[in-house]
């Protein structure tokens, strides 16, 4: 497991919270892979990015119920996995992150995002799970690192088409 310290600004983590709303992610992720050959969930039901380090402490912003927040790191006593030394990142996506700080959560999204993973044809879909007005956390990681020029994942995948458990899975296969 990564360091506290050895977190840079752009870096970002996986969490598993263990809130009341895990076991809702958790599910909404299986239905996504329903059509997968092998249905899966992983560890991972939050994503944060590091926006910057002041005085050794590594702040973070996070997409909340509430909206994106910056906040001091508290999720030391939870399991996570930061990218750090693992996935480079440009220290830009940090400073990005702060740009998203009280963008609107949209529960929607999880929605959005299993239609376009279940194949089910939406007009406005692509746009929707694009859009920067309102993100859940590994959307706003994702953004983040799209705003530093740096693109997460290759191929086709959507702008904004991205759950916890895709970073988790990205990190894994590095």
């Amino acid at each position: 497991m990564t360091s506290l310290a050895d977190v840079r600004p752009g870096d970002w983590a996986v969490v598993n919270t263990g809130t009341r709303a895990t076991p809702l992610i958790r599910a909404g992720e299986f239905l996504c892979t329903l059509l997968d050959d092998c249905p899966q969930v992983s560890n991972w039901d939050h994503a944060v990015i590091c926006s910057r380090v002041q005085d050794g402490t590594v702040w973070i912003v996070e997409a909340q119920p509430g909206g994106a927040v910056e906040v001091p790191w508290h999720y030391e006593d939870r399991p996570h996995q930061w990218s750090a030394g693992i996935i480079s990142m440009p220290a830009a996506a940090g400073a990005a992150a702060r740009n998203y700080v009280g963008v609107g959560y949209s529960w929607f999204d999880y929605g959005a995002i299993a239609l376009h993973e279940l194949h089910v044809p939406a007009p406005g879909l692509r746009a929707f799970i694009g859009s920067t007005r309102h993100l859940i956390c590994s959307q706003l990681v994702d953004r983040a690192a799209l705003d530093a020029g740096r693109h997460l994942f290759t191929g086709r995948r959507w702008p904004g088409y991205v759950k916890p458990s895709d970073l988790g899975f990205l990190l894994a296969a590095q």
